[in-house]
């Protein structure tokens, strides 16, 4: 390990990391060499005295600590302030960077030297205080941890060793409830260049960082700097679904390979595969899906797996339905096997052949690990693809953590058990969907596929239209087919919903009432306009009570409400005045939602609109 020159020195052998105003407290120091840390928010402990340190190149660092040294004057970035400390070791120095944010805790491995690095192990654990509430993934198979399609639930950080039948190892990320209503997470944000980080629950409240790779570790070519390891915290559900650690702890885009963005749109898209027939990737259906996509507002169509095999003359045929798709003002992405393009190569030729018919982005397959060269894959795709001007969408993988902050072609990624399941006969249960925007969500966009109102499960109509106002992606696939929401009346009530869906929100407010895995209920607000989304996560009728205290005016909101009927076979929609004032109560049926479009007061747009005339 090469030994570094401080420029600030400040020793000691405990060392107190404070967030910017002091919400959050982290102490690092050393007991018989073994270098510790813990984090806590005021007076309430989120971890509690826990080991760091990695091994590497046959050496275990964070066993034999003679010194800390704070090597860096903190200095405030980006709502954080950043600590570099060196750590000085019987065999040499290596450097752990922290940042302390007052709503988490970050830090990073860093050891220099132009020799290569094979990674064996981490010593990085996470001990958790007792009693406390861990919401984990689970599937029953090996697919758990290669796919993270896994139905989210709720143990005890007791449990943890125990309480899956695939072992003691969870993806990431993990919730964890404390006292009095208050979150952790558990994740890691910038992972490039490194291997996927897992947990593995090893007995007495404690997680360690676990790789795919197991104990033959991979190699890392000269300097090594690991992914941030996080403790996220929030006081509340509004607090942990507004969390915005994970970004901030990510590189900027780089300027010249994203000097021109404007490719990168966010949008809707229709999807022949879910709801796929007879006539499925027949030129002429897919073409029926684009034309159903203009007539629905929506801005994309996807056409997955299949073209390639069952087109005879797949870039001419690919290029005629891109030109023709253009002419109405929506664009193309393609579906690739990600096997077929990890050579690079390969990759570049068939991203160079995309791009010149004229389709918009691509979305990959199959990774099915986070082990390093899947990581290494997934950021060459990326910038491959924004060279090219492309999209990508990412299927079979891990959590995100933040790569789209960097990479903002990134659209969305699956690591996610999402609508596709239902037509694999493993429905979606409603307490499923009633915590995603707790947990997965909480690491960013996810491709779950929303509003298959015509295989819902256990779920009720309504409650598939609130997916859509609750789940966020920036490329918004829906399942229903379009032929089926244009042609059906059942449908017809929603239309205009869907027509104007956002995919991108200025606003959230989680309102009360949410519980995870028993209720989610937002407030968005995109523009103008809010937007209310329920869903009932439960069996029985669920009170829900609405003061919407969020609307900036006193004036009358001339809103539509959209909720299920009676017998659950239908939507009805009705027409009500909102005030900021108002108590409105709503009785959720089992499994069911709701959906509210407040737009701007009449008066109030008037008012504004006058007021840009005179100015």
């Amino acid at each position: 390990m090469a030994f570094l020159c401080p420029l600030y020195v400040r020793a000691a052998d405990t060392l107190l990391l404070k967030s910017p105003h002091q919400q959050l407290l982290a102490k690092l120091f050393t007991r018989n060499g073994y270098l510790l840390y813990q984090v806590q928010h005021v007076a309430q402990l989120l971890i509690a005295p826990s080991q760091l340190g990695i091994q590497v190149n046959g050496r275990t660092a964070g066993t034999q600590v003679r010194q800390l040294t704070i090597s860096h004057r903190p200095f405030v970035h980006a709502n954080s302030l950043a600590y570099t400390i060196t750590v000085q070791e019987k065999e040499g120095a290596y450097t752990l960077e922290c940042r302390m944010f007052d709503n988490g805790a970050a830090f990073r491995y860093v050891i220099g030297g132009p020799e290569d690095k094979q990674v064996t192990q981490e010593l990085t654990s996470f001990t958790l205080p007792p009693a406390a509430g861990v919401w984990y993934f689970e599937r029953n198979s090996s697919w758990k941890l290669q796919s993270y399609a896994g139905l989210w639930q709720r143990t005890t950080v007791e449990q943890l060793p125990t309480v899956s039948s695939q072992g003691p190892v969870q993806g990431k990320p993990l919730v964890i409830e404390l006292p009095h209503k208050q979150y952790a997470v558990l994740t890691e944000a910038a992972l490039y260049n490194y291997s996927g980080m897992r947990l593995k629950a090893t007995g007495n409240n404690t997680l360690q960082v676990n790789f795919t790779e197991g104990d033959k570790g991979f190699a890392v070519k000269g300097k090594l700097v690991t992914p941030w390891r996080v403790i996220l915290y929030a006081n509340n559900l509004n607090g942990l679904v507004n969390n915005q650690v994970i970004a901030a702890l990510n590189p900027q885009p780089d300027p010249v390979l994203f000097a021109d963005k404007t490719y990168i749109k966010p949008g809707r898209s229709v999807w022949s595969w879910i709801t796929r027939n007879t006539h499925y990737m027949e030129p002429a259906e897919e073409l029926r899906f684009i034309h159903a996509a203009a007539a629905l507002s929506f801005e994309y169509t996807l056409i997955d797996e299949g073209w390639e095999t069952k087109w005879p003359h797949k870039w001419q045929q690919l290029k005629s339905l891109c030109d023709s798709a253009a002419q109405t003002g929506v664009g193309v992405w393609v579906w690739k096997h990600s096997k077929e393009i990890r050579d690079s190569v390969q990759r570049n030729v068939f991203l160079d052949s995309v791009a010149m018919a004229g389709a918009v982005g691509i979305k990959t397959d199959f990774m099915n690990s986070e082990a390093m060269d899947l990581i290494n894959f997934e950021e060459g795709l990326l910038q491959a693809a924004a060279a090219r001007r492309l999209m990508v969408n990412f299927h079979g993988c891990q959590a995100p953590t933040g790569e789209s902050h960097t990479y903002p072609n990134e659209m969305t990624r699956e690591g996610i058990r999402g609508m596709e399941l239902n037509i694999m006969k493993e429905p979606i249960p409603a307490w499923h969907n009633a915590a995603l925007p707790f947990t997965r969500f909480v690491c960013g966009n996810g491709d779950y596929t929303p509003g298959f109102f015509s295989n819902r499960g256990n779920t009720t109509l309504t409650h598939q239209l609130a997916l859509c106002y609750l789940f966020n992606s920036s490329f918004q696939c829906i399942a229903e087919s379009p032929l089926t929401l244009l042609e059906d009346s059942t449908y017809a009530p929603i239309l205009p919903f869907l027509k104007t869906l956002p995919v991108t929100w200025d606003e959230t407010i989680v309102l009360p009432g949410s519980d995870i895995g028993v209720m989610a209920a937002f407030a968005r607000r995109k523009g103008k306009d809010w937007y209310v989304a329920v869903i009932n996560g439960t069996d029985t009728v669920q009170r829900f009570t609405l003061q919407p205290r969020f609307l900036q005016d006193a004036g009358i909101y001339k809103s539509t409400l959209v909720k299920d009927s009676p017998d659950g076979k239908a939507f009805v929609t009705e027409r009500t005045n909102l005030r900021k004032q108002d108590r409105q109560q709503f009785m959720i049926p089992a499994t069911g939602g709701l959906v509210i479009h407040i737009p701007m007061p009449v008066q109030t747009s008037k008012l504004i609109h006058e007021k840009a005339i005179i100015h």
